[in-house]
């Protein structure tokens, strides 16, 4: 029961046939090389602004599930998880999956670090793809050519390509999980970021509080040192129930490590808090330092 794309070389666009020079695309979504984070939307914006052959949604709240329903009709997936380092501890990273095999309960990738780099794909375990990829949300791009846009919209289902239901459904999965794990810190910091979501989307101070309270709980466990490198959420939902000096804590904290001042986002909502506090001065140089 082995199911999947083409092999491929480098990544997804080596899958649907292009090969893209990664400097090209590294000038649109890293003009600073040493960034520390470049985000799924930011990933999905490139396809959508910069090419004509092909589009790119992202969502998150996958499962198992539909990236075997995506692979198997020919969509690779590139999903962003957690990745441990024996010397170093844990990061952010990107697979681009390619096929499975449902007996040997195992998928196919390309890691663009950890290789192999001969075209014959990485091997996980379905467990180690569910547990490092809850690290992010179950966060994911599928890259597509326009005239799949009906096919693909079908797969991924009403309730995923609307982003308040998205959400919802994300806050409902994570609020089962913590009942049932409640030292899953993972998911209390999954189910913070989507109840701030649903607080965007419909301005509800009540989404802002319950994220806030979420986040207080993934604190409690410890955070990984590099959490803030790559998901943000936890600024918007302090700063919108007035804990601006826990914004600037957290930052400050990030901007500690030499990795965590090359996050630009980290400054930006810095500056937020310290404009809160009237620091006019300290939230433009901190405005600035995200524009570098």
């Amino acid at each position: 029961d082995w199911y999947g794309a083409n092999s491929v070389q480098g990544g997804v666009y080596d899958v649907l046939g292009t090969a893209v020079d990664q400097d090209v695309v590294a000038a649109y979504l890293k003009p600073n090389p040493e960034d520390r984070n470049v985000s799924p939307w930011q990933m999905a914006d490139y396809v959508n602004e910069q090419t004509y052959d092909y589009k790119a949604i992202a969502r998150s709240g996958g499962d198992l599930d539909l990236l075997k329903r995506l692979v198997n009709a020919g969509y690779p997936v590139i999903i962003e998880k957690g990745y441990d380092l024996p010397d170093s501890g844990g990061w952010g990273h990107y697979l681009t999956v390619y096929g499975y095999d449902e007996d040997k309960q195992e998928s196919y990738s390309q890691d663009s670090y950890l290789g192999p780099f001969d075209g014959t794909g990485r091997i996980d375990s379905y467990e180690d793809v569910e547990t490092y990829w809850q690290h992010f949300n179950d966060s994911f791009v599928v890259v597509y050519r326009p005239e799949q846009e009906l096919e693909l919209t079908a797969l991924l289902g009403e309730d995923m390509l609307d982003d308040f239901s998205m959400w919802r459904d994300i806050a409902a999965r994570n609020d089962e999980w913590v009942k049932e794990y409640p030292d899953d810190m993972f998911a209390w910091f999954n189910l913070g970021t989507s109840l701030t979501r649903l607080g965007e989307l419909t301005g509800e101070e009540q989404y802002y509080q319950a994220g806030a309270q979420a986040f207080d709980q993934a604190r409690s466990f410890g955070l990984p040192p590099r959490m803030l490198w790559y998901q943000y959420r936890i600024y918007t939902a302090y700063q919108k129930v007035g804990r601006f000096r826990d914004v600037i804590d957290l930052a400050n904290a990030t901007l500690e490590a030499q990795g965590g001042q090359n996050v630009e986002e980290t400054y930006w909502y810095k500056g937020h808090a310290l404009l809160a506090f009237g620091d006019i001065e300290g939230a433009k140089n901190a405005y600035r330092q995200a524009l570098v």
